[in-house]
């Protein structure tokens, strides 16, 4: 497969001037099959003038690449730091609705606004994951990732309500451990349950805790950092009714653009349609299924 990135640069004159980067300055993409190892190039954009947003291919990239940008300029003297790594893949790209789609609510078709659009996607999607408290996207994009948690309940549930869809490591301590990963564990080898079970939730659910085993011989055990878990967090997918709010939301932003700030504005002489540039009250209630749904 093919991976299409997607590279924005926010002010490319700035970028572009005789000062710093110059006349024929570049983002170079890199690509790695894992998070923290050796990256290699995919290419090389050549910025242009008053152009913010970019696409370069990746021919073998799969779902679990890893990328980094950075800026150079034109003879590879000059360098700025490496962007943090990133994934795509899917048509959202990792977040709660696609450029694509957006588009296509808006009727347009050229690119000049895609670096704007784009900044209200990622907005959005920090707004609904915040305001709902669970993660709707795969967290990460594909595979897994090792989080370090702090705990205190009653020794055998976790509690992961953004979501949590497979566990491949988990480890307890029974005291503090230091927040840079380099603590010891006890991993936990029989008894660990993702709840509630699958038949159990509601329709596209992950999992919202770990639970150990009582009979199992292990437990959590109270204080900082003392569970470590290796696992895949989030929903597999974004759920088709918060992608629709998110589609919106942008769509909204966009159209309002002009409205000098106003937290509404209606399109047509007849003032039919009537938009909000925030989460309207039902789109709240929406994603209040999300946030305060009952899952045993």
């Amino acid at each position: 497969m093919a991976n299409t990135i997607r590279v924005y640069s926010e002010d490319p004159d700035d970028i572009l001037a005789a000062g710093n980067y110059g006349a024929g300055a570049l983002s170079r993409v890199q690509w790695c099959a894992t998070e923290t190892g050796v990256f290699a190039d995919v290419g090389t954009i050549v910025l242009v003038a008053a152009t913010r947003a970019y696409t370069i291919y990746h021919t073998t990239g799969t779902a679990t690449t890893w990328y980094r940008t950075r800026y150079e300029n034109s003879g590879g003297t000059q360098a700025s730091g490496w962007s943090p790594v990133f994934q795509v893949g899917g048509e959202e790209a990792g977040y709660l609705c696609s450029l694509t789609d957006v588009k296509q609510r808006l009727g347009i078709t050229d690119t000049g606004d895609d670096e704007w659009l784009h900044e209200q996607i990622v907005a959005v999607t920090d707004e609904i994951e915040t305001i709902s408290g669970r993660r709707f996207r795969p967290d990460p994009f594909s595979g897994t990732k090792t989080v370090y948690l702090d705990y205190s309940g009653d020794g055998y549930t976790l509690w992961l309500p953004r979501g949590i869809r497979s566990v491949t490591y988990i480890g307890t301590a029974s005291v503090d451990q230091p927040d840079s990963g380099a603590g010891t564990y006890t991993e936990i080898t029989s008894g660990v349950y993702i709840d509630p079970a699958e038949h159990e939730r509601s329709p596209g659910w992950p999992g919202t805790r770990v639970t150990i085993g009582t009979s199992s011989g292990y437990q959590f055990y109270p204080g900082h950092r003392t569970v470590k878990l290796t696992g895949a967090f989030g929903w597999a997918a974004v759920p088709a009714t918060v992608r629709a709010i998110a589609e919106l939301c942008v769509v909204s932003a966009y159209r309002g653009r002009s409205s000098g700030g106003a937290s509404s504005y209606t399109i047509g002489v007849e003032g039919e349609r009537t938009y909000s540039r925030l989460l309207s009250a039902g789109d709240m209630k929406s994603l209040a299924y999300f946030r305060d749904i009952s899952v045993q």
